[in-house]
Formats: C-alpha cells, structure tokens, sequence
C-alpha cells in the first residue's frame, strides 16, 4: 500500500491507497501500531469500518483532509486501480 498523506503527527498517522482495490473509492488509515486500518469513503467522506474508531480529534482531521484533498484523492484512487504509482497528497 503506497502511501498518500505526508505523515500526520510524526507518522503515526499515515493515509494509504491500494493497487486494485474494491469499491468504494477509500483510503486506508494507519494509526501508530494498530495492525489494523480504518477506511474512509474518498466520495462521501463516510468511515467504512464504523465499529472500531480513531479518536475523535483524529477522525475530524481525516475528515477535513479528505474533503480538502477529494479530487485529488480520486486521481490517485484511479491511478492505483489501472496499476499506476500513485503520489502524496497535499
């Protein structure tokens, strides 16, 4: 997974993008260790994994990066889906 953001907060957060991913268009959220990773809809801005959550101080900076960043979130969304390297974002 290629990452898209510049670190957020000394990387411990980090935004990726994977190559021939499913729908929804949506990013990745890797937070400190957490093995796991949150999704957010590129498109509507929604979380895709509404059971487990970042802190609430986190979700709202994602939220505002992606509304910021959208169309060029979807340009690299299409980029990763035909196998094109994909770019930081912002």
């Amino acid at each position: 997974m290629p990452p898209v953001s510049h670190p957020f907060l000394k990387g411990r957060l980090i935004c990726y993008i994977n190559y021939v991913d499913h729908a929804p268009p949506h990013i990745h959220v890797k937070y400190q260790q957490d093995v796991s990773s949150y999704r957010i809809d590129i498109k509507t801005g929604k979380w895709l994994q509404p059971g487990k959550s970042l802190p609430n101080n986190l979700r709202k900076l994602i939220e505002a990066w992606v509304e910021v960043h959208k169309m060029d979130l979807l340009i690299q969304w299409n980029n990763a889906q035909s196998r094109i390297p994909v770019t930081i974002v912002g």
